[in-house]
């Protein structure tokens, strides 16, 4: 049997970005990034200079490898010879982030139920069984498979927090934006109240060469172009083309699809989608996002992962959950957000563990796993690396200015990403005014002329969220 599928018993809701650009679209972004709003408060993560020249997406090398996870080491056991670490592309060290938000492009992102389709491409990945209710085959030696389909299948389970983390984006904002309205729910990125797992396919179609052993980097492999149609194919494989689809392409132990083991440009994983201009309409069918996911155990322990205990599956989790959540965020890139073409997980990779927003294992209801950190925009100050979100979305306010007499009615209300009951407390707020523990409104008539420094606190019975801003109240 040449094919084989597994699809999810929940459909996909299948609702496009009402703001997508061209197929293709690709922006550079070259800002700085200052502040703008607060959030939920976090330590200080490390911060980086910006490397000098910084001009394109990272692409290791190739402008359509968005999010391109380097490889850290070329260290398998069977390997003839240890390729040195080269670290995170464009001058980083590891344990280092970019200083700066992120900041929209006006393109999509993934506001609807977030689904990924896992395609197992190649002949070698074997013969097919059921174990647990996962899908597995005779040519995964490492159980990558079912580690894959696990890990999507438990996200938004337990309810985790790291998936909290990308709610504050969206669509519909000013260009250069760097913040969201709390409202509307539905144009921010969307939390997975769903299976995330939309569906498993062995695609045996395709036959790629194999590598003598593991990290083999003298061995071809499939194409960029190759690799995109097979995501374009299994689009109308699975009948999804919406904005919420998400395709991650497979290959199969001791493959080398794109180059990935090269010593210098080397890298675990990235992300794009099928219409890209490096394309040049080569590939055809619809356009959708994928990501490009070699056997990440053959590259060796630690090689994909940060977590300083380098599981043997610890890469390929760690690989994934960069890649989905930039996907998420910035599904055609660069149109989505991004910092200078780095994007969500770019500016978080490979953190020294110890680190605030360094990788972590994450329990979900399906097991635990190696997760990454992700860049929040309303962390601190600043914006900062992080693993877990409170789940009220917030907006802050920013500076207020009043005048003593004039009533006040000024809404710093939140949604609750599980629909749970919220609080709002607040603190430092100008005399004559208070907020409503209900409805998060602050309301009053200032009496007293003064300037304060405001923190609100919106909390449910799982987390909270704090932000703070400055209240000026005048005479006239």
């Amino acid at each position: 049997m040449d094919k084989v599928e597994h699809r999810s018993t929940q459909r996909p809701r299948r609702r496009r970005a009402e703001m997508a650009l061209a197929a293709g679209t690709v922006v550079l972004a070259s800002w700085m990034v200052a502040v703008t709003t607060g959030g939920t408060a976090a330590a200080k993560p490390a911060q980086a200079a910006e490397p000098p020249g910084l001009s394109v997406p990272i692409g290791a090398g190739h402008t359509y490898r968005h999010g391109a996870l380097p490889l850290r080491t070329l260290s398998p056991a069977s390997a003839s010879s240890v390729v040195p670490e080269h670290g995170p592309p464009n001058g980083r060290s590891p344990g280092q982030s970019f200083n700066g938000r992120l900041r929209y492009s006006g393109g999509p992102v993934v506001n609807g139920s977030p689904k990924v389709y896992l395609v197992f491409w190649g002949r070698q990945w074997g013969s097919e069984s059921t174990v647990g209710g996962y899908r597995v085959f005779a040519g995964d030696p490492a159980g990558i498979a079912r580690e894959l389909q696990a890990y999507y299948s438990g996200l938004g389970t337990n309810r985790e927090l790291w998936s909290a983390v990308v709610a504050q984006y969206c669509l519909g904002v000013a260009f250069n934006a760097k913040a969201c309205p709390v409202a509307p729910a539905s144009n921010h990125v969307a939390y997975p109240h769903l299976d995330v797992l939309g569906g498993v396919w062995e695609d045996t179609s395709y036959q790629p060469p194999l590598g003598s052993f593991p990290g083999d980097s003298n061995v071809g492999g499939a194409t960029a172009t190759q690799l995109a149609q097979e995501a374009s194919t299994a689009a109308v494989h699975f009948g999804d083309s919406s904005i919420d689809a998400q395709y991650i392409i497979v290959s199969p132990h001791l493959a080398n699809p794109d180059g990935w083991l090269d010593p210098i440009s080397g890298y675990c994983a990235y992300h794009d989608n099928t219409q890209d201009l490096f394309f040049n309409g080569t590939v055809t069918g619809p356009n959708v996002a994928y990501t490009n996911l070699p056997y990440i155990p053959d590259a060796g322990l630690g090689s994909c992962s940060s977590t300083g205990k380098s599981g043997p599956l610890d890469g390929t989790t760690e690989t994934a959950s960069h890649e989905y959540a930039e996907t998420l965020t910035d599904p055609y890139p660069t149109s989505g957000w991004s910092d200078r073409g780095s994007e969500i997980g770019d500016k978080c990779d490979y953190l020294d563990p110890g680190q605030p927003g360094a990788a972590t294992y994450l329990t979900l209801a399906t097991g635990t796993f190696d997760v990454q950190g992700i860049w929040a925009n309303d962390s601190g100050k600043k914006g900062g690396c992080e693993v877990a979100h409170s789940s009220i979305l917030t907006a802050n306010p920013g500076k207020q200015k009043t005048v003593v007499g004039v009533p006040v009615n000024q809404s710093v209300g939140g949604i609750d990403l599980f629909g749970l009951t919220v609080r709002y407390d607040a603190i430092g707020l100008p005399s004559g005014l208070s907020v409503n523990p209900g409805s998060g409104v602050i309301s009053g008539t200032p009496t007293q002329r003064r300037t304060s420094e405001v923190t609100v606190t919106a909390s449910d019975t799982s987390s909270a969220a704090t932000f703070s801003f400055r209240w000026t109240v005048s005479r006239h």
